[in-house]
C-alpha cells in the first residue's frame, strides 16, 4: 500500500456524504453495495467487500488484508481492524499469514474494540461483540494455529481477550473480562475466567436468566 493510496483513503473517509465516501472507495476497487460507511472510517486494505451493512464513525481497516462483510452487519464507532505491513517482509513469508477478516450475516460489533488481522478472524452470523475494549489477537510468539473463529449466535462480553487460535462454538456466551486461550467445541455454554473455562453447560444466553 503506497503512501499516496493511504492519503487518498484518508481524504475519502472525511467526505461529508455517505454516497461520496462509498463512491470514492469504489474508485479504489472496493466492492460496496447499498451500505453506510461512517464519517472518518478509513479503509486501506487489499480488498474490501460489503453489502447492505452499516459501519459507524472513525473505524480503521488498515493493512495488507482481505475484508468481507455480509448483509445486515452493524459495526459501531472507533473499532480498529489492523494488519501490520511487517507481514510482507521476507523473513515472515514462511509463516503464511492468512490476513483475512470475515464478518457473517447480521453480526454486531459495538464500539472501541481491537482486531489483529494478521491471521484469520471470523465472526459468525448473528453473533455480538458487545461492550467495549475487547481484543482479538491472531498472531503471537510461537503461535502456529492463529485463526480466531466465533460461531453463530454468540455473545462476547466487554473487555474480553482472545488469544491466537482460540475459538468458540455456536450459541456460546463469553463473560465480561474473560481471557479465551483454547478452542471450545461444544455449543450452548457459558464461558468465563482467566484463562476461560466452561462455567455452565446447556446454557442459552438468549433465554436463561442468571
Amino acid at each position: 500500500m503506497s503512501i499516496f493510496k493511504l492519503a487518498l483513503s484518508f481524504f475519502i473517509s472525511v467526505l461529508p456524504l455517505n454516497a461520496w465516501r462509498a463512491f470514492g472507495y469504489k474508485l479504489l476497487g472496493y466492492q460496496i453495495h447499498k451500505s453506510k460507511i461512517g464519517f472518518g472510517t478509513l479503509i486501506a486494505v487489499d480488498s474490501f467487500t460489503i453489502s447492505r451493512a452499516k459501519i459507524g464513525w472513525f473505524n480503521l481497516f488498515v493493512g495488507p488484508m482481505k475484508v468481507s462483510i455480509a448483509e445486515n452487519v452493524s459495526i459501531g464507532n472507533q473499532n480498529k481492524f489492523i494488519c501490520g505491513r511487517w507481514v510482507l517482509q521476507e523473513q515472515y513469508q514462511k509463516f503464511n499469514y492468512t490476513r483475512a477478516l470475515q464478518i457473517e450475516n447480521s453480526a454486531l460489533i459495538t464500539s472501541n474494540h481491537y482486531f489483529d488481522v494478521v491471521g484469520t478472524f471470523i465472526l459468525g452470523a448473528r453473533s455480538w461483540i458487545a461492550g467495549v475494549e475487547s481484543q482479538f489477537w491472531t498472531h503471537g510468539a510461537g503461535a502456529q494455529n492463529r485463526a480466531i473463529k466465533i460461531g453463530s449466535d454468540c455473545y462476547i462480553g466487554s473487555a474480553v481477550r482472545f488469544a491466537p487460535g482460540a475459538s468458540i462454538a455456536d450459541n456460546s456466551l463469553v463473560a465480561l473480562g474473560s481471557v479465551v486461550t483454547n478452542q471450545f467445541h461444544a455449543g450452548y455454554v457459558l464461558i468465563g475466567g482467566a484463562p476461560a473455562r466452561v462455567l455452565k453447560e446447556n446454557y442459552n444466553w438468549k433465554t436463561d436468566v442468571e
